[in-house]
């Protein structure tokens, strides 16, 4: 009710103003005309001060057109009066006058157009002020959208980076195939991502080592050149991964929507084809040079190989000797999460501090080897199943009750992990050979995992 109010008010308002600018002030005027022009015929008044007085206040509040009259009809009788009288004088003065007013009024014209062409060329140029205004507005909105965009894809890339560091250092090929499938999906985003080894018993990596090309599909369904059930893909995206020079796979990456990969998606994914690629033989080459080597780099025990070698020749001494071999394989619970928690380098210093555990633990005739990623491998000659179970579950005791020290984010932590045993002898069953030895201590160990972690378990002779 307020607003309607005021813009009565204000409409009232506008109103008054017109009246007296448009009716008022012009019959005042020409009153006043009237008034002046019978005392300029008695011969009291004069023509410049008054009536340019009156032609400017008429100008001024009710425009050109009122105050050009006023001028004009005091103009006309101005010069009619002059040349009435006979004083010459007075004659010039009055023609002098008339056009004194005339020339005021074309001042006040030509003031009026230029203050019009003035707000004109100003109002204009705030226009294109405005809009350089606009445009820039919209720049500044565009490179903040582009910068916060510039900084999301760096804050990838970093986060991408240092994967890439930790993937670089696998050495496992299940490990790689794991991290592969991450990083591709932080590389592209799109769709779900697999890394498949061999072509055997995938279509399109059929096609990409037949072809030796990567592959992009944008609608499955149409093309003839596949016969896979599509299972809800519309597009499809694989590119090569080489080892040694020869195929290995591929890494594919598949969409529910059409068109879902573009070109920058396939240079990406093969930039990432040849980091796998090389990940992948640095894993071969260290593997063959593990094989050579007796002891482990990183933990100074023995190595795999060397310890299935001892196992072997310690089997047949003592089927031939009739004293009992004891095996144990001993493996760190939920190591993964170590490593996903606090780092490889973390995962690297524990699995350093339990070999020391295990060096000091054993006999000088036992033989204690690092197995694989986080598993050990124990052999224990002239040693009873019972015996090795007493032993190695005061080893489990000591590791439980360990902290172990490791450093995330340049900061001090100490940490406690677990392990689980699996232990095997040829007590009853001196006639089982090494290879059997070791994966019956194996299954011991996969029941140990199994009824809960973190405890020592014998095998059960058959």
């Amino acid at each position: 009710m307020s607003a309607i109010k005021k813009m009565k008010e204000q409409k009232a308002s506008d109103i008054l103003l017109d009246l007296i600018s448009t009716v008022i002030l012009p019959v005042a005027a020409g009153v006043f005309f009237v008034e002046w022009a019978i005392d300029a015929l008695s011969g009291y008044a004069v023509i410049f001060p008054l009536m340019g007085l009156l032609m400017f206040l008429l100008y001024y509040f009710s425009g050109n057109i009122y105050s050009g009259i006023i001028m004009l009809f005091a103009v006309i009788f101005g010069a009619i009066f002059a040349f009435v009288i006979e004083s010459p004088p007075r004659t010039y003065t009055i023609l002098l006058e008339c056009a004194a007013l005339i020339f005021f009024y074309v001042a006040l014209e030509s003031y009026r157009h230029y203050y019009a062409s003035v707000k004109n060329a100003m109002a204009e140029e705030y226009d294109v002020l405005d809009m350089e205004s606009t445009i820039k507005d919209s720049e500044i909105a565009e490179n903040k959208r582009l910068s916060s965009a510039i900084a999301s894809q760096i804050d990838n890339l970093k986060k991408i980076g240092s994967m890439i560091q930790g993937f670089e250092s696998s050495l496992d090929e299940g490990e790689i195939i794991d991290k592969s499938r991450v990083i591709a999906s932080q590389f592209v985003g799109n769709g779900e991502w697999n890394i498949i080894k061999n072509s055997k018993n995938d279509e399109f990596a059929q096609y990409v080592k037949s072809t030796g090309y990567p592959l992009v599909i944008d609608d499955l369904p149409r093309d003839n050149r596949f016969n896979a059930p599509h299972e809800g893909h519309m597009s499809v995206i694989a590119v090569p991964v080489e080892v040694d020079g020869k195929f290995w796979g591929i890494i594919k990456g598949t969409s529910a929507y059409a068109r879902a990969f573009v070109d920058a998606d396939l240079r990406l994914l093969s930039i990432l084809s040849g980091i796998v690629s090389n990940v992948i033989n640095n894993a071969n080459l260290y593997k063959k040079v593990e094989g050579l080597a007796v002891t482990n780099s990183l933990t100074g025990l023995f190595t795999q190989s060397y310890f299935k070698e001892r196992v072997c020749d310690e089997t047949k001494r003592a089927k031939n000797g009739g004293f009992p071999v004891s095996v144990a394989i001993l493996d760190i619970d939920y190591f993964k999460k170590v490593n996903d928690t606090y780092g490889h380098p973390a995962g690297d210093a524990v699995l350093r501090q339990i070999s020391a555990i295990l060096k000091k633990r054993f006999r000088e005739t036992d033989l204690v080897s690092r197995y694989g990623g986080e598993e050990f491998g124990i052999l224990m000659p002239h040693t009873k199943s019972k015996e090795a179970g007493f032993v190695l579950e005061q080893v489990r005791k000591t590791i439980e009750n360990e902290r172990f020290s490791i450093s995330y984010n340049n900061l001090p932590y100490e940490i406690g992990v677990t392990v689980s045993v699996g232990i095997m002898s040829t007590e009853n069953n001196p006639d089982i050979d090494c290879d059997e030895l070791i994966r019956k201590a194996d299954a011991a160990l996969y029941d140990a995992k199994n009824s809960g972690r973190n405890k020592t378990v014998e095998y059960v002779h058959d």
